[in-house]
This record gives C-alpha cells, sequence and structure tokens, in this order.
C-alpha cells in the first residue's frame, strides 16, 4: 500500500511540474498562471495517494468527517482564487487609466499616435499588441478589442471605438481619450469606496466563520472534550458538517452580495 502511495505521489508531481518553458513564460507575463487541468488532476492524485494508505481503517463518522475536511479545503482553495482574481482585476483597471492619462497627454502634445504607441508598449504589455499592429499598417481598434478582452481592460473597448472613428472621420483622438480618463477614474475612486463599504462585512463573516473553532478551543480548556464529539459519533459529525455548509454558504453569499454591488456601480 506504501509503495502505491508513493508511486501517486510521483505521478502527481510530475502532472504538476509545468513542461519546457511555461514556468518561464509564468512568470514573464502580466496575468497570473491560470490553473490547468494537469494541476487539478495532479492534486487529486496526490489526495489519492495520502487516503490509500489509511482511507481503508477510516468507517463510519470518519468518512463524514474526511468528506467535510475536503469539501472545506476546496472551498478555501476558490475563495483565494477568487481574491487573486479581484486583484489582478483592480490592477489591470488601474494600469489602464494611467496608460488613458499618458496616452492623452503625448496625443495633446502632438506626438503621433503610432509613436505615442510604441513608446508606451514597454511599460504598458497590454498596449504592446496595439503597437504592432500599428506598425504593420493592420486593423488598430480591433488590436484593442482583443486587449479589451482580458479582465480589468474592458476600458479598452472604448478606445478602440474612438480610434476606429478618429481613422474615419479624422476626429481628434486626445479628446475623447481624456474624457475616458477623467470617467475612469470617477468610476474607480466609486467602487472604492464601494469596496471599502463592503470589506467590514466581508471580515465580520469570516470572523463569525472561525467563532466555532475558538468555541472548541473554550470548551477544550474548560475539561471537555468537544472535538471527539465532534469526529468520532454520528452527531458530532453531521453537526459538524452541517455547521461548515452554512459557515461557507455565509462566506460565499457575502462575496456574492460585495460582487453585485461592485458590477452595478
Amino acid at each position: 500500500m506504501s509503495v502505491a502511495a508513493a508511486v501517486l505521489v510521483m505521478m502527481a508531481v510530475r502532472l504538476r511540474w509545468p513542461a519546457g518553458r511555461s514556468r518561464v513564460r509564468s512568470r514573464l507575463v502580466l496575468a497570473p498562471p491560470v490553473v490547468s487541468r494537469g494541476w487539478l488532476v495532479a492534486v487529486a492524485v496526490a489526495v489519492g495517494a495520502v487516503a490509500s494508505a489509511w482511507l481503508p481503517a477510516i468507517s463510519g463518522p470518519g468518512v463524514v468527517l474526511l468528506a467535510t475536511v475536503g469539501g472545506v479545503g476546496w472551498f478555501a482553495v476558490l475563495q483565494v482564487r477568487a481574491g487573486r482574481a479581484r486583484a489582478t482585476v483592480a490592477r489591470h483597471r488601474a494600469e489602464v487609466v494611467e496608460l488613458l492619462g499618458l496616452m492623452s497627454a503625448e496625443l495633446r502634445a502632438g506626438v503621433l499616435a503610432q509613436r505615442m504607441m510604441a513608446s508606451l508598449a514597454d511599460d504598458f504589455p497590454v498596449l504592446r499588441l496595439a503597437a504592432r499592429t500599428a506598425e504593420t499598417g493592420g486593423d488598430v481598434a480591433q488590436a484593442f478589442r482583443v486587449a479589451a478582452a482580458t479582465p480589468g481592460c474592458e476600458l479598452l473597448r472604448d478606445v478602440a471605438g474612438a480610434w476606429q472613428v478618429s481613422d474615419r472621420s479624422g476626429a481628434p483622438l486626445a479628446t475623447v481619450i481624456g474624457r475616458l480618463e477623467q470617467s475612469a477614474r470617477v468610476d474607480r475612486e466609486i467602487d472604492r469606496e464601494i469596496q471599502s463599504g463592503v470589506a467590514p462585512a466581508r471580515a465580520t463573516g469570516r470572523m463569525m466563520a472561525a467563532l466555532p473553532a475558538m468555541g472548541l478551543l473554550l470548551g477544550s480548556g474548560m475539561g471537555g472534550d468537544p472535538v471527539e464529539v465532534l469526529t468520532s459519533t454520528w452527531i458530532g459529525v453531521t453537526c459538524l458538517a452541517a455547521g461548515c455548509g452554512l459557515a461557507c454558504a455565509g462566506i460565499a453569499w457575502i462575496e456574492r452580495i460585495a460582487a453585485t454591488s461592485g458590477t452595478t456601480s
């Protein structure tokens, strides 16, 4: 059994390790690496390797306890990933606002649009595709639309429309981009106020989810053994699973309300 567990762990490590230059690419690109199916399979295989060594000895309430621990762990992973995604989107939005301000300033100073994008592309990777397209005489508006598909860079879709109108009619581009930058700064300030408003609710929800664990410690300090009851009896593991499920549901509900408040602004 231990040999089989070791083989499964080796397979998990091999599946998790990136092939070729993928690790180098993940360090060079702006966006964080995406969790692939190989990573998920590696985690599942690793869990199977650990469980295969001592799962046969578990029966009754232990199965429910194992499923509860796995569910809570997976929920925690999802929350961490969601938090990182929110941070990435906020960073991209801040970069786009800064980019629009610099673009407007360069255009107002009389710099040609192609030269402006070429000079800013080194500091803003999201602009590199549009800069290369402008150098080759391609469809710059479409390049901006492609860049706008990145989460947090949706404002570049408006830049694409402004670029297309300016290219066809000769209308000044600096004025439109300047107004887009001002509007984006206002929206960013509103989003900051909303996030500041929902931050206490998020903190309260997480604290309330952690309070039962403090109650277990308090009960153990008073001479009782609540951990034994919750992990070795059917009533205990049922209450533990229901409590963990309700706590996770409460946190998910608060996160959904916070996300909805941010999108409706």
